[in-house]
């Protein structure tokens, strides 16, 4: 069963949260100064819902496991919010100073290609938020070794861009691009040179998303279309159709 709720907005003590942790966070490597700075002033009401949807998900003693962890904004945040959270990232060595201060451990891993370095059913939640648009190899290997990890009846958080968004479709139907958020092939492939790590490969609609966890063997309870659109037309329409919105988040379990 899947439930379908309204856009959401952070609340003012989650997005308090981000700011703050994201003030304190720095790359060790200057060239990536100014996509964190980019980074934070983009996606920190995103980040600040999902910081709610954790909250309101996830028991607060759980341990959590959250994949992608650069630029580290999420896991200092729930790491605040005295979840126990463990990170996991391509290249946490970018990041490496920031890491030792907030007292965290982000181990090192490449999820398209390497089994995640953890035992079966270690964790009670899974965060994959934001990724799953950047695998490029086996998706399936890659969500299967999330399902190992996770406790029978644990719970997986994964948002991604909505590619039958408003935007999405005017990008489609108006530009001929077949994007919601990122639509440069080129720019994004030459991320993996200039930050470290993989663009946008294609974003998906809800019910690719669905079907694909589906078939791995998560249950969904629960799509949460959130996220605004820099226009006060588009935001009236989306509040009239929520499916419109540009971001989803799933609720998903491994079941017991």
């Amino acid at each position: 069963m899947v439930y379908a709720r309204e856009a959401i907005q952070p609340t003012a003590e989650s997005l308090s949260t981000i700011e703050d942790c994201a003030g304190r966070l720095a790359p060790d490597e200057p060239a990536l100064a100014e996509w964190h700075r980019s980074y934070v002033a983009n996606h920190k009401l995103r980040i600040a819902a999902d910081l709610d949807i954790a909250k309101e998900e996830v028991p607060r003693d759980a341990h959590v496991l959250e994949l992608g962890s650069i630029p580290l904004v999420f896991t200092a945040a729930l790491h605040r919010s005295n979840f126990r959270v463990t990170g996991c990232d391509i290249a946490p060595e970018r990041y490496a100073g920031t890491i030792g201060k907030i007292g965290v451990s982000v181990v090192k891993c490449n999820i398209e290609t390497q089994r995640l370095p953890f035992e079966d059913e270690s964790f009670d939640a899974v965060v994959f938020n934001e990724l799953f648009e950047h695998l490029r190899i086996n998706p399936i290997f890659t969500l299967s070794e999330v399902l190992r990890v996770m406790r029978p009846g644990s719970t997986l958080m994964l948002s991604s861009p909505n590619l039958r968004s408003l935007a999405g479709i005017i990008n489609f139907l108006v530009k001929n691009r077949a994007y919601s958020c990122n639509g440069s092939i080129y720019a994004e492939y030459q991320k993996l040179e200039k930050l470290g790590h993989m663009g946008h490969v294609r974003e998906y609609t809800t019910t690719e998303v669905i079907e694909f966890l589906e078939k791995i063997g998560f249950a969904i309870t629960k799509v949460i279309y959130r996220g605004q659109f820099h226009t006060r037309l588009r935001n009236s329409l989306m509040r009239l159709l929520p499916n419109l919105s540009p971001f989803v988040s799933y609720i998903a379990t491994r079941p017991a």
